[in-house]
């Protein structure tokens, strides 16, 4: 225990150095300098299996669909991924992300249990950087967690979900997983649902104008990836506001 606590201790006073700055980065793992990284390494392997990360629930994996998946990027393993839990973060944590039941899940040698919600705030897994957002008044969004896809004067998140059906047969039953992911842009401390291009482009109407000719002279195709049109149109939109 005694180890443990001067671990905690160095990993908290080396935190301090930090350049706040990079806890907004969109990287698979959020960066930290070579002392502040060398501190989250040296407290990840000190703590190992006794962690407090581990004290969730079990999780038992879902049988395999007839068509779609409840888990992000249909990754039905784990993959090592970055958590903040309690203010600490821990790297290299096997994750896979339960989208049907919006959980993060981890895994202990050969056990999968749930991560916490009300002490995990960010996850950094493929690529992605998932945000909890809690219940706003007057605000579109319900509790839970989002994928940042960007996050500058505006914002771009999106809540990963899905539905399932089962459909009976005489002889079977089918288990059928349905996209049903919500977009959200933040601007001017309010979130706005939007999915077809009209309704970006209403969100950004003092720029509407330039965004349109900016698809056009780009050869973005809205309908072939809504999401990465989103992300370009509010990157753009935040230039031209500058």
């Amino acid at each position: 225990m005694r180890g443990k606590t001067y671990w905690l201790i160095f990993f908290v006073f080396t935190m301090t150095i930090v350049n706040a700055s990079a806890q907004s980065l969109l990287t698979d793992t959020p960066r930290y300098t070579p002392d502040a990284q060398q501190a989250i390494d040296d407290y990840n392997t000190a703590i190992a299996d006794q962690s407090e990360i581990y004290n969730g629930a079990g999780y038992t994996l879902y049988p395999a669909a007839s068509k779609g998946s409840a888990y992000f990027n249909d990754a039905v393993f784990t993959a090592p991924g970055a958590i903040r839990y309690d203010g600490i973060m821990y790297k290299n944590v096997p994750l896979l992300y339960d989208m049907y039941a919006d959980v993060f899940v981890a895994a202990q040698r050969n056990i999968l249990f749930v991560l916490r919600a009300d002490r995990l705030s960010d996850v950094y897994l493929q690529g992605h950087h998932f945000v909890k957002l809690i219940f706003q008044k007057e605000q579109p969004l319900t509790p839970g967690f989002y994928d940042e896809l960007y996050d500058g004067q505006t914002q771009v998140l999106v809540k990963r979900a899905r539905q399932v059906n089962n459909i009976t047969s005489v002889q079977t039953i089918e288990t059928i997983y349905e996209n049903e992911d919500v977009i959200y842009i933040k601007k001017d401390n309010h979130y706005y649902k939007v999915d077809g291009k009209g309704s970006v482009l209403n969100v950004f109407k003092d720029k509407k104008r330039q965004l349109s000719r900016f698809l056009s002279d780009k050869g973005i195709r809205y309908k072939n990836d809504k999401e990465a049109a989103i992300v370009k149109l509010a990157i753009y939109y935040d230039q031209l506001a500058n």
